[in-house]
């Protein structure tokens, strides 16, 4: 009996093991239709979400750049190879829109992934004297934004512009 209770416990352990950000991951959880959807699919990761105090700024500073209110979610996670960072949010008023924000220090392999998911980008900018690739793409009604600085990523997508 002891055993299949050690068992419950290291399934229940697994469970809770944060997991590593992949293109799939990242392109699932920004699709979602609704904050819930999100929170949902992002809890999947087992990262600690941000609390709400602790995006009270960010939303403040959109809330008065963009004119209208805006539901946010986030999540962080800090590891030896460098913080990660997800955001999902759904802006209302007039320029009411749905996106996402990725940010990683171990950006290896990221701009691969992402264009094997979405094809080649529209454009890409290299420029190996400041470290830094920029890499664009636009999908129907929404572009994704990839955007390294040295050894710090982000990606970035919603609707076009």
């Amino acid at each position: 009996m002891s055993g299949i209770f050690a068992a419950f416990l290291n399934i229940g352990a697994a469970a809770a093991m944060p997991v590593d950000m992949t293109v799939d991951r990242l392109l699932n959880i920004c699709k979602a239709p609704t904050v819930q959807a999100a929170i949902a699919s992002g809890n999947e990761l087992g990262w600690p979400r941000q609390a709400d105090a602790e995006l009270e700024k960010w939303r403040t500073h959109f809330v008065a750049y963009n004119g209208g209110s805006v539901d946010v979610v986030g999540w962080r996670r800090d590891n030896a190879g460098g913080a990660e960072s997800l955001s999902f949010w759904i802006a209302v008023g007039p320029n009411g829109h749905k996106a996402c924000a990725y940010s990683t220090k171990k950006p290896d392999g990221l701009l691969d992934a992402l264009s094997e998911s979405l094809g080649a980008p529209d454009s890409l900018e290299k420029n190996d004297t400041i470290e830094t690739i920029s890499a664009f793409w636009k999908r129907g009604a929404i572009e994704y934004s990839f955007t390294q600085v040295g050894s710090y990523a982000g990606v970035t997508i919603g609707p076009s512009q």
